[in-house]
């Protein structure tokens, strides 16, 4: 049955869902055509779509699993996907949550605030182990998109703002089981315009600068996601262009040697899938 018949059969029970893995396909290929030719590394955002069959075709191309909760990280693991290709954000986890990353020693845990850091480190100091820690920095850029899926700025509440970040410091420094690799931000959802995402580029470079002089090795950046999809042309969706996406962060984003850039990306591959 073809994509216009399911939409207009009067036999389907509701809610249906049908998934066209050949459009995912292409879609998740042209994501790593894209990525591979700047070196850069994708972890879906498990949120937008976790139906097991999805996560297959997923983490056959070689992406990792963005997580904001125990039980997404708990339902990658299930699914196949390695530790070390699984970042955990979210504000307010579990202790749980927590304890469910340091056992499993995943690439990150994103750290939300200042008082989520000495949980992550009494958690692991218990547990006796060391875990690997990015920080979520409030870029405070406008995403100019909804205002109900902002979430970089300085009024949203994800991410430590710029005031906090000569206390932040003393306590990463006082925190015996963290060890600070890399820093996360995420402006928003359903952003349209790459301007934005040139914008963050700036405070990228501007607060990484600030942890440099503190003395901290920053191994990589996640830059987030927010790939705006335009529902208003839905036929345009078979044809994404990620290398514009990708091309402003290797032409904007001052990364050091060695430094790795992360993104998560989700809605734009669930949406392929009519």
């Amino acid at each position: 049955m073809d994509r216009k018949s399911i939409l207009n059969s009067q036999d389907l029970p509701t809610p249906y869902y049908a998934y066209d893995l050949d459009v995912l396909r292409k879609t998740l290929s042209a994501a790593r055509l894209a990525a591979d030719k700047f070196n850069f590394h994708v972890h879906y955002a498990i949120k937008a779509n976790s139906h097991p069959r999805i996560l297959k075709e997923v983490m056959e191309v070689g992406f990792g699993i963005d997580c904001v909760s125990g039980q997404e990280v708990r339902h990658a693991l299930d699914n196949g996907f390695q530790p070390e290709n699984i970042a955990f954000a979210g504000v307010g986890k579990a202790d749980w949550e927590i304890d469910l990353a340091i056992e499993h020693e995943i690439f990150t845990l994103n750290v939300e605030s200042i008082e989520e850091l000495v949980v992550i480190n009494e958690r692991a100091e218990m547990a006796g182990k060391k875990v690997d820690i990015a920080l979520r920095l409030n870029p405070d850029v406008n995403a100019k998109t909804h205002h109900y899926i902002t979430t970089g700025l300085e009024e949203n509440k994800f991410g430590i703002s710029r005031w906090q970040f000569n206390e932040l410091v003393e306590v990463v420094r006082a925190s015996s089981n963290v060890n600070l690799v890399g820093l996360h931000f995420h402006i928003g959802s359903q952003i349209q315009s790459l301007e934005p995402f040139k914008n963050l580029c700036t405070r990228i470079n501007e607060y990484q600068s600030f942890f440099l002089d503190q003395g901290f090795h920053i191994k990589h950046i996640n830059a987030g996601g927010g790939l705006g999809v335009d529902y208003n042309n839905p036929d345009d969706l078979n044809n994404p262009d990620f290398e514009p996406f990708f091309q402003l962060f290797s032409d904007y984003l001052e990364l050091k040697p060695t430094q790795q850039l992360h993104f998560e990306l989700g809605a734009f591959f669930s949406s392929e899938l009519w």
